[in-house]
């Protein structure tokens, strides 16, 4: 009998200078894209929780590069963050086959779902992964959650897809679309959530300082430094 508990996991890159949020650079140098890219995934992280806790998920933590150790800097930090969660290597040659392999992994655990998120949207409401949730335990045999910029912020599987996962130009601003394309291709009962999306650049963060600004609320970390930037008039031009 499977567990009735899906499994949760945010995908994030190794915390490594020079390697992340390089489309911040040059309006943030090195060590502050770094710094980011360390606040979005501690805020990312929370939302993690959130979800879990609100879906009765298992949540999972899975980097590019072996996982953060105890090393002085941000790898100490994010490995504060994610106390007990438990980490899961990411496996294959592109993303395409990390993805595949910790599905299935974590489907052979007996997950009869599993949910993927990127850290680079550390706003979304944990009720889109709870939404995700609902559709895989219904009828979806998959679910993705898109974002403006033509990727996607979430990826959800009820069963093994191989087929949903190769020829996408990963990288790129048709993966939304590689991908439900794919999924028609093998005949994959697909739900797509609403649009959300990304803090990839400049502009994308001056958003976030504006709407979070607004709201009062949600990601704390990355709030801050989008704050401390827009008092140095470094968010606009």
């Amino acid at each position: 009998m499977k567990s009735r508990s899906f499994a949760f996991v945010l995908y994030a890159r190794a915390p490594r200078r020079g390697e992340v949020k390089t489309r911040m650079i040059p309006r943030l140098d090195a060590d502050e894209a770094l710094a980011l890219h360390v606040a979005l995934v501690e805020d990312s992280l929370d939302l993690l929780r959130d979800a879990a806790a609100a879906a009765d998920a298992v949540p999972y933590v899975a980097f590019s590069e072996p996982s953060p150790g105890t090393s002085a800097g941000p790898d100490r930090r994010l490995s504060r963050a994610i106390g007990d969660i438990e980490l899961l290597p990411q496996r294959g040659e592109d993303l395409g086959e990390r993805l595949l392999h910790t599905c299935d992994d974590l489907l052979q655990r007996d997950h009869p779902g599993v949910v993927v998120i990127g850290s680079d949207s550390p706003t979304l409401p944990a009720n889109r992964l709870v939404q995700a949730r609902a559709a895989l335990r219904q009828d979806a045999d998959a679910v993705i959650g898109p974002t403006e910029d033509g990727g996607y912020y979430l990826i959800g599987v009820a069963r093994s897809l191989p087929g949903l996962f190769g020829n996408i130009a990963w990288g790129t601003g048709s993966v939304y679309a590689d991908t439900l394309a794919a999924a028609r291709r093998i005949g994959a009962r697909t739900d797509v959530l609403p649009y959300w999306y990304d803090i990839d650049r400049p502009d994308d963060l001056a958003r976030l300082y504006r709407e979070a600004h607004r709201k009062q609320g949600g990601a704390a970390r990355t709030m801050a430094i989008a704050a401390a930037l827009a008092r140095e008039g470094r968010l606009d031009g």
